[in-house]
């Protein structure tokens, strides 16, 4: 169970590490910002990292690598769209060898002159 002052420095931390934006914070400078000791902040960062609240990335700077952390995006979110129009046209899904069709083997993808034709038709088309 968390306690109610470990909860509000994570708060804490987190608001810090967002208003940093794209430029990130490493921990030292974290922990020099908000004044807690370096051992306090691992830990915070440790669980944040955990809720997917943050992400530590390495990025150079001044020629060395340095760890720094970032908020993630909540509201960030991926849609893919996928065309399924043809996929009954796929000669494969209607082949009688398609169980015996694999790769090495007499029946493949490679030498199949169904399947080729077809490819060859969609990309004419």
């Amino acid at each position: 169970m968390e306690s109610d002052s470990t909860s509000n420095y994570e708060a804490i931390v987190h608001k810090k590490i967002k208003e940093m934006g794209e430029k990130g914070i490493s921990q030292q400078e974290l922990a020099k910002s908000v004044g807690l000791p370096i051992r306090e902040i691992s830990s915070i960062i440790k669980r944040l990292v955990e809720k997917k609240l943050i992400i530590k990335k390495a990025v150079k700077e001044n020629g060395k690598n340095i760890v720094k952390l970032f908020a993630v995006d909540s509201n960030y979110n991926i849609n893919i769209y996928i065309n399924l129009n043809g996929l009954d046209e796929i000669p494969c899904l209607s082949c009688k060898s398609l169980t015996k069709c694999g790769n090495g083997i007499h029946v493949s993808p490679q030498t199949c002159s169904k399947l080729s034709g077809w490819i060859l038709e969609k990309a004419l088309s």
